[in-house]
């Protein structure tokens, strides 16, 4: 098991390292970082936007698109239109009368849960989505994946206050994805994954000749949970 504590001693090389890796990774295949989008909502399509995340952290249950006409009507925006600002942005996407898409969270079900302490269970987009989970909620919580190359189990404790534990503890985390998408799930969720190992990560890698991406270690991950994820709930 390996500790990673967060909240000090990371350093402003390593935070700016991580951050500038994910954003060029993002600006490599086209796609905007969630943080980044939405910071060009207007202000009553952001307040609903972290409403739709709050359902998620709430409940466990992906909203209907009926919940969302009724807050977005709520909020004095056009419900319509914000919906449709929404999925251009990236931010949020439905089908079938329900939310499918709201990064971090998946409306369906996805190989990262992340159990909230005294709350519900939740499903992430990927790797780095459910590190944000807890990140943005500012919650206690256990992430449970598995390595795609292997299958073995993979457990991720967060405590607060920047402790990290993981189990097992050589595990990392590979960012890749690739080109030609219009959306971040399209392009890179399908790819970004937990391995127990850094080779299997690479193996991964190079079974894939179509991705591009990195492997980063348990600090830098976290790292790009926090920058992705964790101010989007105004917390």
């Amino acid at each position: 098991m390996t500790t990673t504590n967060t909240g000090t001693g990371t350093g402003t090389s390593r935070t700016s390292r991580a951050s500038h890796a994910i954003n060029d990774f993002a600006d490599g295949l086209g796609i905007t970082l969630m943080n980044q989008a939405q910071d060009t909502l207007p202000p009553l399509q952001r307040e609903l936007h972290r409403a739709i995340l709050a359902v998620f952290v709430d409940t466990g249950a992906a909203p209907t698109t009926a919940w969302i006409t009724d807050r977005a009507t709520q909020l004095g925006a056009d419900p319509d239109q914000a919906m449709a600002r929404l999925a251009a942005a990236d931010l949020v996407h439905t089908a079938n009368g329900s939310v499918t898409v709201a990064y971090p969270f998946s409306g369906t079900a996805t190989p990262h849960e992340v159990q909230f302490d005294y709350g519900p269970a939740v499903w992430a987009m990927c790797g780095g989505d459910a590190l944000g989970i807890p990140l943005m909620a500012r919650r206690t919580a256990t992430i449970t994946s598995a390595d795609p190359h292997t299958g073995e189990p993979i457990r991720i404790r967060y405590h607060g206050a920047g402790d990290w534990q993981w189990e097992p503890d050589s595990t990392v985390m590979l960012v890749a994805g690739t080109t030609g998408c219009r959306t971040a799930a399209e392009a890179a969720c399908r790819h970004v994954h937990f391995f127990t190992r850094p080779d299997h990560a690479r193996a991964y890698l190079q079974a894939n000749p179509a991705l591009s991406g990195q492997v980063y270690d348990q600090a830098d991950s976290i790292e790009v949970g926090q920058t992705v994820f964790g101010s989007l709930l105004g917390r």
